[in-house]
């Protein structure tokens, strides 16, 4: 594949939260690899292979997609507000009883968080909900003070104010890649290898499928920050950061995508981490 960078004299769209810097080229490579046909049918330009139009199927594609972008944003948000440490939490609230419509898990999450509040008031959170193989739900919910101070709860006082299922809490470290790791943890599903269930594998993004279409992913408190977003020449981007434009990126990756059955865009997005970054950062 051939290999992209992203001049500095490109339009660009980046992203900082926390002390990573995300920056996207806004236009794209774009090149025409399919013909519309009659009835429905298409040719793919590159292959000369024609094929019907599965509306059915491109809905699910184009769900997919949407969930995706979903992610991303919810990774970006999550890397700016948690980076691990004593003062945010990890908590699992599962249920005992198979409980199906999104609606009511978040019902009951506000009445769960409003109680945690009465003996935590200076508590944000980003609550995430996620869909089991069985049709019921989890919520993964990321707490942390306001003031940044020391957050300890003890499991009990969780369970009391969930009261639908069991808790548990992971204290997440600083090297953790917090919104990496929550998302990877969201995308993902694990299954049987084998019959007997003792070998385990993963399935990258095979989660996602079990989300119905329209379903709100997440929500978050007030407290919590946006990622902050900007539009213009790379170099300027990069100065504004503290960055030099020559800086190489940690990471860089293309995407394509085929538009109205008849174009192809490619995105080059760099990924530059650790911004200002000290050993002091290092807690483990």
């Amino acid at each position: 594949m051939k290999e992209y960078r992203i001049h500095g004299a490109s339009v660009v769209k980046s992203y900082r939260y926390g002390n990573n810097l995300e920056i996207t080229t806004s236009s794209g490579v774009h090149r025409q690899v399919i013909k519309v046909l009659p009835e429905k049918k298409y040719k793919n330009l590159i292959t000369g292979k024609i094929y019907s139009m599965n509306n059915v199927a491109k809905t699910r594609e184009d769900n997919q997609k949407a969930l995706r972008r979903t992610m991303s944003r919810l990774r970006r948000l999550i890397a700016h507000n948690f980076q691990g440490g004593f003062s945010e939490l990890w908590v699992t609230l599962t249920y005992s009883e198979i409980t199906l419509n999104p609606d009511i898990v978040y019902m009951d999450f506000k009445l769960f968080i409003k109680r945690l509040r009465k003996l935590y008031p200076k508590l944000e959170y980003i609550n995430v909900i996620e869909p089991q193989a069985s049709g019921s739900w989890h919520c993964h919910v990321l707490l942390k003070t306001r003031d940044n101070s020391h957050l300890y709860i003890p499991n009990k006082v969780l369970a009391d104010a969930w009261k639908k299922g069991f808790t548990k809490t992971k204290r997440l470290k600083r090297n953790d890649k917090v919104g990496n790791y929550l998302v990877a943890y969201l995308s993902n599903l694990e299954v049987d290898s084998k019959q007997n269930g003792k070998n385990k594998k993963v399935i990258k993004g095979a989660r996602l499928y079990l989300y119905p279409k329209g379903v709100r992913i997440y929500r978050c408190s007030r407290g919590i920050q946006r990622p902050i977003e900007q539009t213009g020449f790379k170099a300027d981007i990069m100065k504004n950061n503290g960055l030099p434009v020559t800086t190489e990126a940690s990471y860089t990756k293309t995407t394509s995508h085929i538009i109205d059955y008849n174009t192809e865009i490619t995105y080059v997005t760099e990924y530059f981490n650790g911004i200002g970054e000290t050993d002091e950062n290092s807690e483990s």
